[in-house]
């Protein structure tokens, strides 16, 4: 996770990341053990309103694309495991900046789960 590697970065830049999950406490702290992700508030988005107020949808298709297929692959083949699903798998995600009087600087809403900013 790019952000893990600059959290000190980021922390000098006074710069807060927060992670939005729609997942379970469990499911989230599964995904913290799997990763080592620890450094990042998680704040837990049950019923996926802010999802929803960002724009971001479901989509089967997109999910499971050749353009996604292909991706895993390629990972698969480089030794990489592909983690058992937990959740809701069609739900694509996002990435944003808000700063401090509540602007959107960066709205990146993910076309497939491989497309992160």
């Amino acid at each position: 996770m790019q952000l893990r590697r600059r959290a000190e970065e980021l922390k000098e830049l006074d710069t807060q990341v927060l992670i939005i999950s729609f997942g379970t406490v469990h499911a989230v702290r599964w995904w913290q053990r799997e990763t080592g992700v620890t450094e990042f508030p998680i704040l837990l988005d049950e019923d996926r309103k802010v999802y929803h107020a960002y724009g971001l949808r479901r989509s089967f298709w997109q999910v499971w694309s050749l353009r996604v297929m292909w991706h895993y692959w390629r990972m698969t083949r480089r030794g990489w495991k592909i983690p058992p699903i937990k959740g809701d798998p069609h739900q694509l995600g996002g990435d944003f900046v808000v700063d401090p009087e509540g602007v959107l600087r960066l709205v990146h809403a993910s076309r497939d789960p491989t497309d992160r900013a």
